[in-house]
């Protein structure tokens, strides 16, 4: 894929009702959340593949 070529092709998305009512405060904490789960899974994937 080129520099000039667009990552997404459409980035679109449906944003739940409940997410747009958290503030900020309780968004920030999901997201830290969620980046923690995504960190634990990928090295999950890691060891799976390095075992394998």
């Amino acid at each position: 894929m080129s520099n000039s070529e667009p990552y997404f092709l459409d980035d679109r998305v449906i944003i739940p009702d409940d997410v747009k009512k958290m503030s900020r405060e309780q968004l920030e904490q999901k997201i830290a959340r969620l980046e923690k789960e995504a960190k634990k899974n990928k090295a999950k994937k890691q060891k799976i593949v390095v075992s394998a």
